[in-house]
This record gives structure tokens, C-alpha cells and sequence, in this order.
């Protein structure tokens, strides 16, 4: 009868045990997979110096003076977002700074007094940020041109 009582109680431990460890998991499989960010930009330059020094030379009239293409692309999520930014920097003569904050929401280095940090401080996508820093041009249309810009940039360095 001693024995029996141990089991049941045991057994009911484990469930109460167990049945806690199931409600911290989600029922979303969705949050089951985890998802892996990649590299950043900077991680992608490091990883290929050659790449870099091509890409660096593409991209000189681009970039900001006195500005190397680490640090223009430091705080990206990726490096295409970043030649992106500067081609559309370039294209619709924005402050580079302003745009790199309203994407990666991170307060750049350098001057940012005439910028405007990105609503609630989160990040925006590219034709969002450039809607807000200059309304009247077609921002989804720039942001597509200039991240198929950046691919083929991007192509041109790694081969």
C-alpha cells in the first residue's frame, strides 16, 4: 500500500512538472524555428577582403568624405541595404547619415543635427525612410532601383 501511494505521487509530480515545462513553450510553430539572422555588413566585408577592396573602389564616389565603407555600412542588417542606401544617398541627394538612421534606427557617428530619429525608434525599410526624407519623389520605385543596383554591385565585387 506504501509503494502504491510513492507511485501515485510521483506520477503526479512529473505531471505537474512537466505540464509547467509546456505552458513556457509557445503553441506558434513559427517560434519553434529559429531563425538566424546571417552575417551583417560589416561581418560580410570582414569575411572577404577582396570583395571589400573592389567594393570599396566601386563605391568611392558614393560614399560620404572622409568615410570608409565599414563604417558607412556599420549598424546594417546587410550589405546590400547598405550599397542601397548610398546609391539612393547619391541618387536623390540625401544626407547619408539621416537615411542610415531612419533604416538602422542606430544614431550615427557625425553630424545628425538637421535629422529626424525614425518614429518610435525602430528601424524602416528603405522606400519608407525615403518617403519621410523626401516625399515627393516615388519611394518604393528609387528603393527597388537601388537595391538592384547594390546586387549588381555587389555581383561585379565578388567575381
Amino acid at each position: 500500500m506504501k509503494n502504491k501511494w510513492f507511485f501515485v505521487g510521483v506520477a503526479g509530480v512529473s505531471i505537474l512538472l512537466g505540464a509547467t515545462g509546456a505552458a513556457a513553450r509557445s503553441y506558434n510553430p513559427l517560434k519553434w524555428i529559429k531563425r538566424n539572422p546571417g552575417p551583417t555588413a560589416n561581418e560580410q566585408l570582414a569575411a572577404n577582403k577582396e570583395e571589400e577592396r573592389k567594393l570599396t573602389l566601386q563605391l568611392q564616389a558614393l560614399l560620404p568624405p572622409k568615410i570608409t565603407l565599414r563604417d558607412a555600412c556599420s549598424g546594417f542588417l546587410s550589405l546590400e541595404d547598405c550599397v542601397a542606401a548610398l546609391h539612393v544617398s547619391r541618387n536623390l541627394k540625401l544626407k547619408y547619415n539621416c537615411l542610415k538612421w531612419d533604416i538602422t534606427a542606430a544614431r550615427p557617428a557625425g553630424d545628425v543635427r538637421s535629422c529626424e530619429a525614425p518614429p518610435r525608434n525602430k528601424p524602416l525599410s528603405l522606400d519608407k525612410a525615403i518617403h519621410i526624407l523626401n516625399s515627393d519623389v516615388d519611394a518604393r520605385a528609387q528603393a527597388k532601383s537601388a537595391q538592384r543596383r547594390a546586387r549588381e554591385d555587389i555581383k561585379d565585387a565578388s567575381s
